[in-house]
């Protein structure tokens, strides 16, 4: 028999903890954005055709990563929930499904203060995994933090379905801030009258557990459907967990406050042994406070997620083998790094726990197994330079080809977008703002980056208008200080109402990232070769985000800006946009493509302020242009590529279109960029082309 819960007028009253030992005590009693907010809208909440209620709607019981059980109530007809705490205090608020990655959802709460909610859950039958702003244990004041959580509604009621052997992670929280882990085996049997618990420092698989240190506790049925195990020698260790029914098998499953042998608030999770190892891919998060997917199979793990601070990151680790004396269930994870961990999965779910060590004891990562197609890896949010001179985010889902670029203020210009036919590999986006006769709109990906032209508010316009404009848009951007070190190519433009101006220099990043060099004169020199009249030097220091960076020029603190470097084909790109500090009526755009001795024969496809879209193709000594204008007009442009000069940057080029028709040229493996003379007739053009 099994108990499916709905928790009518559940108190909150403290419960007994769960079976302890290997680093835990047993005794006891336990009780934005999508990912830049917590504001979003619900979705879920659509006009039904028929009275019907959502069945995932009701009561489930949570166990939080920070050690306590609650009651998470959710409405999927109204997208709403409340998360009721161990000691009865209440959240509520709603969610949405974050539309890059469907079935996931988004919990909209003031306790989120963070640059990017993370808080957010995914369904299964009768149970819900994800993550939620749950109150961090032994705080006061309480404060708040994302933190992983599994709630199920369906619970084991016959003992006799309780047996099985079962392999079990555990996370403590402790008063000033120690957490600790535990990996173990457990064995119940019978029918379900007998709990077996290996607590040895070694991880044994229980029938190899050395005598003393296995604990056996007799087991009875408690309240609620919780079951009651006491220790047969010592009658004084006595704990309480409930044993959930997901995806098809058990889950133990327990939760609370200890006291013994220490004050601590523990969580565990037991999934049944098995030898089968079949690669899953989890959606879910993690103590860090992260959200993403794990891909694990039998010899890595790969997690790509986003973390509070916004940012996104992939973790690749190598995956051990089945040991002689360790359950097969259980799998160590970079067990010869630094930090290690082990894994287990069954069933609907994957977990990892961190190993008993000070970088890792106390992290634990619960993820719902996603049996459907893998959604597209392109998908999730960017960092968008625009050459408007604004930064902005760009949601991208590439399956149901959808978008939203958010601007500074938060406004969002959402959409669809669709294959260009005639130009594999660029998408077109469809947008109101686009009025001209042609849409040359559009983009280009590679991994982890995004090129394109999109319709941004013209800067300083009054009325506000739009003009299509390119861009790049990145997830992967610096956050060390030392690895934005190098020599970079600036290509820039000034825009103020009615006007636009450009920047051609070279700029260094030395002194492990402390330290920009930026050379200031008429003349376009090399950094080595810049005079020393004109050689600007400004400290580098944190920004505002995790990965901007701010520079202030040592002479004169007033000039002073932030900055971003991307990585993008195995190479820095720096980047810059925004409002001027000193000059809030003038916003820039600024792109440095590293400084190399070679010029390769490229093509490349991209964005003009123009408004253009086109393909150019590039050599030693020429530059050729074919392009979209929004009028519906194509043409063609032609250039000659000669050297800057004997003290020019190396990977710069003239392209002389004729007359005094100049710009500047440089490229990355990856990126062509253009920038018209500082005279009236180029002023403020610039091109950015993705290479194919």
């Amino acid at each position: 028999m099994r108990v499916t819960t709905l928790f009518a007028g559940w108190g909150m009253a403290a419960l007994l903890a769960a079976c302890g030992g290997g680093g835990g005590g047993a005794s006891g009693s336990g009780g934005g954005l999508s990912l830049s907010g917590g504001s979003a809208k619900p979705e879920v909440a659509a006009a039904k055709t028929l009275d019907v209620a959502d069945a995932r709607s009701g009561s489930y019981r949570v166990y939080a990563a920070n050690g306590t059980q609650q009651q998470l109530s959710v409405d999927f007809d109204t997208g709403s929930y409340t998360m009721t705490d161990n000691l009865g205090g209440t959240e509520s608020g709603t969610f949405s499904e974050d539309f890059t990655e469907p079935g996931t959802y988004v919990f909209a709460s003031g306790r989120i203060t963070t640059a990017a909610n993370t808080a957010r859950f995914r369904v299964t039958t009768d149970a819900i995994v994800g993550a939620f702003p749950f109150a961090t244990a032994y705080t006061s004041p309480a404060t708040y933090a994302a933190q992983p959580f599994v709630a199920a509604r369906d619970f084991v009621g016959t003992a006799a379905e309780l047996d099985g052997t079962y392999n079990r992670f555990s996370v403590t929280r402790s008063p000033g801030g120690a957490q600790d882990s535990s990996i173990l085996s457990l064995r119940l049997s019978g029918a379900g009258t007998v709990l077996e618990i290996c607590t040895d420092a070694v991880i044994y698989r229980i029938d190899l557990c050395p005598v003393a240190s296995k604990r056996t506790y007799a087991v009875a049925a408690g309240a609620d459907g919780s079951w009651i195990a006491t220790n047969v020698a010592n009658a004084g260790d006595v704990a309480s967990f409930r044993m959930a029914r997901i995806g098809g098998q058990n889950v133990y499953l327990a939760g609370g406050a200890s006291t013994s042998p220490t004050m601590q608030q523990f969580m565990r999770i037991g999934l049944p042994e098995s030898s089968n190892w079949p690669a899953t891919r989890g959606v879910g998060g993690a103590t860090t406070g992260s959200w993403g997917a794990n891909l694990i199979d039998a010899t890595s793990s790969v997690r790509t997620s986003t973390g509070t601070d916004g940012t996104y990151g992939t973790l690749t680790m190598p995956v051990g083998g089945i040991l002689a004396l360790q359950p097969e269930g259980i799998r160590s994870v970079n067990s010869g790094g630094t930090s290690k961990y082990f894994a287990m999965q069954g069933g609907a779910l994957s977990v990892l726990v961190g190993a008993r060590n000070p970088g890792t004891q106390g992290y634990i990562q619960l993820n719902l197994i996603d049996t459907g197609t893998a959604p597209d890896a392109r998908n999730g949010r960017y960092k968008v330079y625009a050459t408007n001179g604004s930064r902005q985010t760009l949601a991208l889902n590439m399956d149901s080809k959808r978008y939203e670029m958010t601007d500074e203020a938060g406004a969002i210009a959402a959409g669809t977008f669709a294959e260009d036919t005639s130009e594999a590999g660029s998408f077109i986006f469809d947008s109101a703002r686009i009025t001209s006769p042609a849409n040359t709109a559009r983009f280009r990906l590679a991994t982890d980056t995004v090129i394109g032209s999109f319709p941004f508010a013209v800067a300083y316009a009054t009325p506000v208008s739009y003009s299509v404009r390119p861009f790049v848009a990145s997830r992967a951007l610096v956050k060390t200080q030392a690895d934005l070190a190098g020599t970079y190519n600036r290509l820039g433009i000034n825009l103020a109402a009615g006007t636009a101006d450009s920047s051609i220099t070279q700029i260094q990043i030395a002194s492990g990232g402390a330290t920009l060099y930026a050379c200031n004169d008429a003349g376009i020199y090399r950094i080595d070769n810049c005079p020393a009249a004109s050689l600007r030097t400004y400290a580098v220091s944190a920004g505002p985000t995790v990965d901007t960076w701010h520079i202030a020029n040592v002479a004169n603190p007033a000039d002073s800006g932030n900055f971003a470097v991307a990585r993008m084909g195995g190479e820095n790109i720096y980047l810059s946009a925004g409002a001027v500090a000193a000059a809030p009526t003038t916003s820039i755009f600024r792109i440095g493509l590293p400084e190399r001795a070679i010029w390769p024969t490229t093509s490349a496809r991209g964005g003009a302020s123009n408004g253009s879209w086109g393909g150019s193709a590039v050599d030693a000594s020429s530059y050729a242009r074919t392009q979209l204008l929004p009028d519906g007009s194509t043409g063609t442009l032609a250039a000659s590529l000669g050297a800057v000069g004997l003290g020019g940057p190396l990977n710069m080029r003239v392209a002389s279109f004729g007359g005094s028709t100049l710009h500047f040229a440089s490229q990355s493996s990856k990126l062509f960029a253009m920038v018209g003379a500082r005279n009236p007739a180029t002023a403020g053009a610039i091109e950015i082309s993705l290479i194919d």
